[in-house]
This record gives C-alpha cells, structure tokens and sequence, in this order.
C-alpha cells in the first residue's frame, strides 16, 4: 500500500522519546508499504537526517520551523477557543506540500504521528486515517495546569480544555487511534465513546542497552535520571528529587549522588549542578556509558503520560528502578511479566529507604530487577531480557502495519 506519514518532528536520529517511536514506527510500516513522509524540523541540525531516512522511504518532505517563533505566532491565539497546539504545529509550506501530494498520489492509508498534525488532513475523504496519540496531550495539559503557578497555570489549563474538545474531531475524523498505554486508551474513550483505539506500547532495543555492550563500572553509589530536560515533567522530577529526596539519602549513605543526564537542561537544572552530590551532564553522545556508572535509576514523577522510556531502558541495562506510581503507571501493560513478592517495595517518590536498600549496596548483575505497580524486587534472571521487559517496539509496529488492509472508514476488523 502507499502510506502518508505525518509527523511533527522528524524521526531521526531515535534520540528521545517521540522520535524513538516515530522512528521504530516508519521503519516498521516501511517493511510492508511504501512511505511518504511529511514532517517538520524544529532543529536545523536535524535537516541532514533526510539522508538516513532515505531507505524508509520513497519521498521526504522536512519543513523547518523556528520554535521561538511559534511560541510568539501563538499568543493572539489565547483569545480564541482553538488550542495553541495548532498554529504552534502549522507551516503553510507543509499544508501546501501535503495538498499537492493527496492530489497527485493515490494514497491507500494516512498515518498521523501526533494530533497535531490531524489539521493537515482534516479535509480528507475517501482514505482512511490512522492516527497515532501516543499519549493524550489535553490530559497532560491539565495536569501541567496542577502543577504550576498563575498565569501559567491558567494557559495550561486553557490547553488542555481546547485540546481535549480538538482530539474529540480528531477521532470522529480517524479510522483507527493509537496510544502507548491502556490508561491512555481510557482517556480516548473518554473523550468520545466507542471510539476504535488500539494499544501499541513503546519498547527497548534490549541489545544495545544489555550490560553485555557497555560493562558496568565498578561504580561509586550513583543514582541516575535519564531524559531531555527541557520536558517539564522531567525538569519537575529532577528537581523534586535533588532537593527532597537525595539530601535523606546522603544521610544514609554520604557518598550517594545523583547523576542527571540529558540534553537542553533549564536555569533551574543548571542552577543545582554541583551541589549536594548532584552532577548534571547535558547532551551525552552515548547514555549507556553514564547507565554504567549507575547503581539505581530513579523516576520520581507527578506527571503521568505514556510510557517512559527511560524505565524500560534502565530495566533492559539490568539496573534496579524506584519509581512513583505516577512513573511506572505506563509500564502497567508489562505486569504479566513482572513479579510481586513478600519483599516488594513501594515508593512513594520520598522513600529514599527503597533507593539505600535496593540501589545503593553492591551491584548485583546475576539478579533482575522486577517493577509493577509501585514496586520493585530484584530476582534472578528468568530469561531473555525482551520477553520480560516487552516486545520490540519494531515487532509491534510490523503487527500494526500488516493490519492496515484491514482498517476501514469505521472498525478494523477483529483480529
């Protein structure tokens, strides 16, 4: 079939998160369909990737956009009922682009990475469309909205209450959602009822995050925290982290300290870096290298949506994971693979006991760590580390993509 893949930000390189799935996502479908690929660049660095994506795809049109820019096309949009998600996602370039290929190519199947980008096809008929959530943003939005201060606090709340009514068009106007978790699902659902969503979750490649490709060091007792730093729940957790839970720790063990590692750190990250044990990195070509340095990773979240790869990662390089509920929430489909036990331990995000006792003693590579629903228990290696972790997320995608034939204008057809 021929398939139109819109994205929001070009899929390549899989540095993080939306681009880890998108990636995996194309390559998947492109195994079986021929591509074409519509998407914008927010960083002109990431123009030169047209090249690797090259084999994935018949054509590729990549439209640069200036994020600060739109963070100003936005404001006047504030006095109006339409979420600012919209024009801070539109080129006029871009629309124009998908326009003249709808009208020249016969297309069997549109797949939209991102809600917004569903107002470049929100005029199409006659082709079905797959959109793909990932998670549900107007739900962040509002929580966004809990966790800050007037007048931002107002904008996200506004968000979310214009987003949530323009993901209500978004499936009245798709064949078929997407979304990474079955919360996720839920809150689809909840949007408009009945509506035809299907779980794919994220997954890790288990080979190059296994112990085996980058040895552990013989390591100090290291926490670690993965992620880009400019995404607000990831610059929440840093901080609630360093300054309410490691300073209990370091009373428990005075050498543990806490390794923040990941691109575009704020003022507020920056401004923690050195004190009190914590060390932040910035931009690292290669994560695993400071994964090795790690005797536990934490997620200390507020904020739940989707699911965080960092979790699945640390779990894949053998590291034991304290996590809140709000952090390992998104694992919830992978529970048939964990295990509960007597000595299971829940934490509540300030329970720096469960860090002393399960991350910060010797390492211990002949034992598995175990997360679900709140807790954490290190076992021994039942078997391969994808099968307990979960499935490849390429293995998942070809799945998805060998039932595009059967998705119609209304359900797909049962499995």
């Amino acid at each position: 079939m021929r398939v139109a893949y819109l994205c929001h930000r070009i899929p390549y390189p899989p540095d993080k998160g939306d681009k880890i799935r998108a990636f995996h996502q194309l390559r998947g479908i492109a195994t079986q369909h021929e591509v074409d690929l519509f998407t914008l660049v927010d960083d002109a660095g990431d123009l030169a990737s047209q090249a690797a994506l090259g084999s994935y795809c018949r054509e590729i049109t990549a439209v640069p956009i200036d994020p600060r820019w739109a963070r100003v096309r936005v404001l006047p949009f504030l006095l109006t009922r339409k979420p600012l998600t919209k024009p801070y996602f539109y080129s006029k370039q871009l629309d124009k682009a998908v326009r003249a290929a709808l009208s020249k190519r016969s297309y069997d199947r549109i797949v939209v990475y991102c809600s917004a980008m569903a107002q470049y096809v929100e005029r199409v008929e006659g082709i079905p469309i797959i959109t793909d959530f990932v998670d549900v943003d107007s739900d962040k939005w509002k929580q966004y909205a809990t966790h800050t201060r007037f007048p931002l606090s107002m904008v996200y709340r506004r968000e979310g209450y214009c987003l949530r009514s323009y993901e209500r068009k978004v499936c009245e106007g798709s064949s078929a959602i997407i979304v990474t978790t079955e919360r996720e699902a839920a809150l689809v659902n909840c949007i408009r009822a009945q509506t035809n969503a299907h779980v794919i979750p994220n997954g890790v490649d288990t080979g190059f995050f296994s112990p085996m490709a980058v040895r552990p060091e013989a390591a100090t007792p290291a926490i670690i925290f993965t992620g880009d730093m400019s995404y607000f729940p990831n610059e929440q957790a840093v901080l609630f982290f360093a300054q309410q839970v490691l300073p209990l720790i370091r009373q428990t063990v005075p050498s543990a300290h806490f390794l923040v590692v990941g691109r575009n750190p704020g003022a507020r990250v920056l401004a923690i870096d050195g004190k009190a044990g914590v060390h932040v990195t910035g931009f690292v070509p290669d994560v695993r290298t400071y994964l090795a340095k790690a005797r536990v990773a934490v997620a200390p979240f507020s904020i739940a949506a989707g699911v965080q790869n960092k979790i699945l990662e640390a779990l894949a390089y053998g590291l034991p994971v304290v996590a809140t509920p709000h952090g390992e929430r998104p694992v919830e489909a992978g529970r048939r693979c964990c295990r509960y036990g007597r000595n299971s331990r829940r934490s509540s995000g300030t329970d720096h006991h469960a860090i002393a006792e399960f991350g910060l003693g010797a390492r211990q590579r002949s034992s598995r760590p175990h997360l679900c629903g709140g807790k954490l228990q290190l076992g021994p290696f039942p078997g391969p580390t994808a099968r307990c972790i979960r499935k490849s997320v390429s293995d998942r995608v070809r799945s998805c993509a060998a039932r595009f034939g059967e998705l119609n204008h209304g359900r797909a057809t049962e499995p």
